[in-house]
């Protein structure tokens, strides 16, 4: 073949565009690194085993007002958040390593399906360690920005009609943003979750400023949560986490 002064053999110019693709895919990171940087950002590993329970109370802010909430947790999977907010009253939301409930003003409910499945990957108490466990088909999905920060984005689909999307911040390597999208018992349910402000408590960071945006039936619920305090390795019986009976 003649080549011609000023153009590029079409071998050439395909050899060169596989060559940009595979250098792009190797500056790609990896799950693996994202997650790794992540837990070493959290504290690291060690320090985040030694942490078996915790209690965290925060002010929630919510329809104009401000109440107390309080999280406890306890290894391996038990959870339980409660509030009392003067516009919505009572509200708490547990699971005991086997039911998830949750209570408001209006009863009681016991989770199902894909709300049952969430509340179950949520209260792992080693979440953070185990999110490829957790999410098996967990793949990045590129680069973006959450409130004008560069994150790496990883997206999981637990069912087909669910799905997680973790935004980590590609500075500091923490978890600042999650979307998760699941069925519930009004349908289509979303919950969009930023963090902010972290700080160490015994070693381990916690995000001390949380913003979450939640809608279901048409409608959109946003709050806030402060952290004022969280303490490790309290006591705490496990039938704090057991379906009220009323």
């Amino acid at each position: 073949m003649k080549a011609f002064p000023g153009r590029f053999s079409p071998v050439l110019v395909l050899g060169l565009a596989l060559a940009a693709a595979a250098r792009g895919a190797d500056s790609a990171p990896s799950v693996d690194s994202i997650l790794e940087k992540s837990i070493t950002a959290t504290g690291g590993r060690a320090a985040m085993e030694k942490v078996k329970s915790r209690v965290i109370k925060g002010d929630l802010d919510l329809m104009g007002a401000t109440s107390e909430w309080v999280m406890q947790a306890k290894a391996p999977d038990k959870q339980c958040s409660e509030f009392n907010n003067p516009n919505s009253g009572a509200v708490a939301d547990g699971f005991d390593g086997v039911v998830a409930w949750s209570r408001n003003p209006s009863g009681i409910r016991v989770k199902e399906g894909e709300e049952l499945a969430k509340s179950k990957r949520d209260a792992d108490f080693y979440r953070f360690l185990h999110l490829k466990k957790l999410y098996p088909d967990l793949a990045y999905k590129g680069a973006d920005k959450v409130d004008g920060e560069e994150v790496s984005v990883l997206e999981s689909k637990p069912s087909p009609s669910s799905s997680e999307r973790f935004s980590f911040s590609v500075k500091s390597g923490q978890l600042i943003r999650q979307e998760s999208a699941f069925e519930g018992p009004q349908g289509k349910l979303s919950v969009d979750v930023h963090m902010s402000d972290f700080r160490a408590v015994d070693g381990v960071q916690y995000a001390h400023g949380i913003k979450l945006k939640v809608s279901v039936a048409g409608q959109d619920f946003e709050f806030g949560i402060k952290v004022k305090e969280i303490k490790h390795n309290l006591p705490i019986e496990d039938s704090k986490f057991a379906k009220p009976a009323s």
